[in-house]
C-alpha cells in the first residue's frame, strides 16, 4: 500500500526543483523510471495526455504552474490526498480534492488504514467503496480491535465497537481468527512498519522519540505506531531504547554492527524488509530509514 518513488516534472523547473527537494528531505526515492507517485507541474490536460496512459494505475498528482493549487488525479483514497496534502501545506498551495469523502473532510477507508500503519487483508474492492459510501452517507464505519494492543486513531466518522458482528472493519494480528471472510466487513493488520535507527550514545532520549516521530510522519503515518525497531547490536545496553516504550509499542531487533560508514538501510536489507524511506539524518546527527515487511 505504503509508496515512495516519485517521478517530478513539468514546466516550471524552479518548482519541480523545490518539490524533488522537499520529498527527498524526507527519505522519498526521487526517480526517473518505475515510480510509484507522478507530480506534474503542468496544465490538467497536458498531464492527462502525458501521463494517464502510461501510469494510470499510479498516483498522478496536477500541481499548477504557479503552485497555486494541488490536485490528485488518481487513487485519491489509496495514498493521492495525503501526499498531496502534505505538498500543497509546503507549498502554501490550495489542496482541490474531488472525491466524495475528500469533499467532506473525511479519511476513506484506504486511508484510515494508511494513516494507521495497517494494511486491508485480502482487499475487497467492491467492500471498500460500500463502506467509503456509508461513511458519506451515514456518517458513520463501525470498527472492533480483536487481538491488538498497539496504538491506533479514530477518525472523524469511525467509531468503537464492543463485538465483531457489528464491526464494519476488524483490526486484529491474528489472520487465523478472520473466520468470516467472505461477509460484507474489512480486516485490517498491522502493515509491519521497521525503522532503522542509528546514533550515539551520548543522544538524548528526547532527540531520539523526535526523530521516529518525524520518520513515521514523513510518510504520514500519524499515530506513532512502530512494529519494530532495529538498531546496531553495539547499542544493546542503552537503556533508552527500552525508554522509548513508554511513547510506543514495537519490539527491538539487534542488526550486525555495521561499519560507521554503512547505511542505516543495510539495516533493514539485512532482514529482508522493503526499504520506503531511505536513510535521513533528522537531529543531533541520528539517521532514520523505514521499510515494511
Amino acid at each position: 500500500m505504503y509508496v515512495s518513488r516519485i517521478l517530478v516534472n513539468g514546466v516550471n523547473k524552479d518548482l519541480v526543483k523545490q518539490i524533488k527537494g522537499l520529498f527527498s528531505e524526507l527519505g522519498y526515492w526521487i526517480v526517473y523510471n518505475d515510480p510509484d507517485i507522478i507530480i506534474s507541474v503542468n496544465s490538467i490536460n497536458n498531464t492527462i495526455r502525458k501521463y494517464f496512459a502510461k501510469f494510470h494505475n499510479k498516483i498522478i498528482i496536477n500541481v499548477v504552474p504557479d503552485g497555486s493549487s494541488v490536485i490528485p488525479l488518481t487513487k485519491e483514497h489509496s495514498g493521492g490526498s495525503l501526499i498531496s496534502s502534505f505538498l500543497a501545506d509546503s507549498l502554501g498551495a490550495n489542496l482541490v480534492l474531488t472525491t466524495s469523502t475528500g469533499v467532506k473532510g473525511l479519511y476513506s477507508v484506504e486511508e484510515f488504514s494508511w494513516l494507521n500503519g495497517f494494511s486491508i487483508y485480502g482487499y475487497d474492492r467492491k467492500i471498500v467503496n460500500s463502506l467509503n459510501k456509508k461513511l458519506v452517507t451515514e456518517g458513520k464505519v463501525n470498527v472492533y480491535v480483536d487481538s491488538y494492543k498497539g496504538n491506533y486513531i479514530l477518525y472523524d466518522g469511525y467509531s468503537l465497537v464492543d463485538h465483531k458482528t457489528k464491526a464494519d472493519l476488524i483490526i486484529s494480528e491474528n489472520v487465523d481468527s478472520m473466520e468470516d471472510k467472505s461477509s460484507n466487513r474489512l480486516y485490517l493488520i498491522p502493515s509491519g512498519i521497521y525503522i532503522g535507527i542509528r546514533y550515539l550514545e551520548s543522544t538524548p532520549l528526547d532527540v531520539l522519540v523526535y526523530s521516529l516521530r518525524m520518520t513515521l510522519k514523513s510518510l504520514y503515518i500519524l499515530n506513532d505506531r512502530i512494529d519494530y525497531i532495529v538498531v546496531p547490536s553495539s547499542l544493546k545496553n542503552d537503556k533508552k531504547l527500552h525508554q522509548i516504550t513508554k511513547y510506543y509499542y514495537y519490539n527491538i531487533i539487534y542488526g550486525s554492527d555495521v561499519d560507521e560508514r554503512s547505511s542505516c538501510e543495510a539495516l533493514l536489507k539485512e532482514l529482508k524488509v522493503k526499504v520506503l524511506l531511505k536513510d535521513v539524518r533528522r537531529a543531533f546527527g541520528v539517521i532514520t530509514c523505514l521499510g515494511v515487511k
